[in-house]
């Protein structure tokens, strides 16, 4: 017969969504926390990057604020002064949300130890902060959304600094005389086809006439293959 404190003396499994996520998609195996931790030792090791990562993520998307003038429109002037350039509510949004979150899981390092000077309500100084304390969050019954709320604030200024790149859609070969390079469009379409138009890998952006001839080129194969 089975111990019945056997159960008692395993392990917890590590309080991350990161390892939530990876067992229910068949990735790995939930893993233990670390002992005395409430998780496990690669989450612990994640935690920490996204902190060192975070204030260089958010001085970087900084620049991306402001909306390029063609992705906006054109500033339309009333009066002599022209409306203020458009603004990007994903970095806004992204910026505001690491300060608040890092400011959150300071006051509750701050509780849990009980001493020591809060740091200044900056990214730098609450990302250094909290690394300093990684072992102490990293214990805490907060851990888990502790982990998982850092981890989606860098995520978030990550995909501001380097949005991903749409898929391409092949056209075929490009129409400029002595070039064989692929056509291709952004698959979205929308706006993303209107910033970048058909081009092929050599660089050569395709006018309307030429669009038109490559779609020409191409059912004419088509037909061709089809007879």
């Amino acid at each position: 017969m089975a111990d019945p404190t056997s159960r008692r003396s395993l392990p917890a499994q590590c309080a991350s969504n990161r390892c939530h996520r990876a067992a229910r998609s068949g990735v790995l195996r939930r893993r233990p926390a670390e002992p005395g931790a409430r998780l496990c030792g690669p989450c612990t090791r994640a935690l920490a990057a996204d902190l060192a990562a975070l204030p260089a993520l958010h001085h970087d998307s900084e620049q991306h604020l402001v909306l390029p003038a063609r992705q906006g429109g054109l500033a339309r002037v009333t009066g002599h002064r022209p409306d203020p350039p458009p603004v990007s509510d994903a970095a806004l949004e992204a910026r505001h949300d690491a300060v608040v979150q890092l400011a959150s899981w300071a006051r509750l390092v701050l509780d849990a130890t009980g001493d020591g000077q809060p740091p200044e309500r900056t990214v730098p100084a609450l990302a250094a902060f909290l690394g300093r304390h990684v072992g102490l969050l990293a214990a805490h019954p907060a851990a888990g959304p502790a982990a998982d709320g850092i981890a989606r604030v860098a995520t978030a200024l990550r995909l501001v600094v380097a949005p991903p790149r749409a898929g391409l859609v092949p056209l075929g070969t490009c129409v400029e005389p002595g070039c064989e390079a692929e056509v291709t469009l952004p698959e979205r379409g929308g706006e993303d086809l209107v910033l970048r138009g058909p081009m092929c890998g050599a660089g050569h952006v395709l006018t309307p006439r030429q669009w038109l001839l490559l779609n020409r080129r191409q059912s004419m194969s088509e037909a061709k293959e089809t007879a």
